[in-house]
This record gives C-alpha cells, sequence and structure tokens, in this order.
C-alpha cells in the first residue's frame, strides 16, 4: 500500500487503518482526524457533529464557571430568618462550643503547670 497520511503526509504502512473509507491514517493521526475530519478531506457523522456540539457546550459551560469562579469575592444581600430558628441556631452554636471551652481549658491548666 503506496497510500499517504491525510493528517502527516507521510507514507503508510500495511497494517495501519482506515478510519473513513478511502481516507488512510496512522493510528498516531487518528484522533487528529476525527476531530476535525473536513479539514482532512473527510465527511464529519453525526455523531462526530453532536460529540463536537457537545464539547462547545461543555467548555462554554466551563469558561462561564471560571469567570464566576475568577471573582472569588461573596456579596451577600440580605438574610432573613425567624426569630425562632434564630434562637434555635444561637443555642445549638452555643452548646457546640461547650466541648471546646472545656479543652482549651485543660490545655491552658496544662500548659500552666508546665511553666509555673
Amino acid at each position: 500500500m503506496d497510500d499517504i497520511c491525510a493528517v502527516c503526509n507521510k507514507k503508510i504502512g500495511v497494517l495501519e487503518g482506515e478510519p473513513q473509507p478511502g481516507i488512510y491514517t496512522h493510528p498516531s493521526c487518528e484522533a487528529t482526524f476525527l476531530q476535525n475530519p473536513e479539514k482532512y478531506g473527510g465527511k464529519a457523522t453525526k455523531a462526530q457533529k453532536k460529540t463536537e456540539r457537545h464539547r462547545v457546550e461543555q467548555q462554554q459551560k466551563i469558561e462561564d464557571k471560571s469567570v464566576y469562579v475568577k471573582d472569588g469575592s461573596v456579596h451577600v444581600k440580605s438574610f432573613d430568618m425567624p426569630f425562632e430558628e434564630m434562637v434555635t441556631f444561637i443555642f445549638k452554636w452555643t452548646m457546640a462550643s461547650v466541648p471546646t471551652a472545656i479543652f482549651l481549658a485543660i490545655l491552658f491548666l496544662i500548659f500552666t503547670a508546665i511553666f509555673a
């Protein structure tokens, strides 16, 4: 076989692939060909077109998110919490801090005993 690779324009060996009928590529060039077959004289299949459209949409979503993430700041416009829920939240917060206060008191006593 004296065919030429559609991507790199080099000779192709006997055992190398054919991604589309009549168009031969090296196995290492096949992925490049399949990304944009029209550029190398092939025709894009419906699945490839759909995949390319999906890839472009995903890339756009990623770019939109990256613009959002780059800012990094948070702006709180309002905070609305009923009084009963706020009391419950403060009570739970206080109860959660008790073990931490006990642990810090013990550490303080240990350091005081060591260095005093």
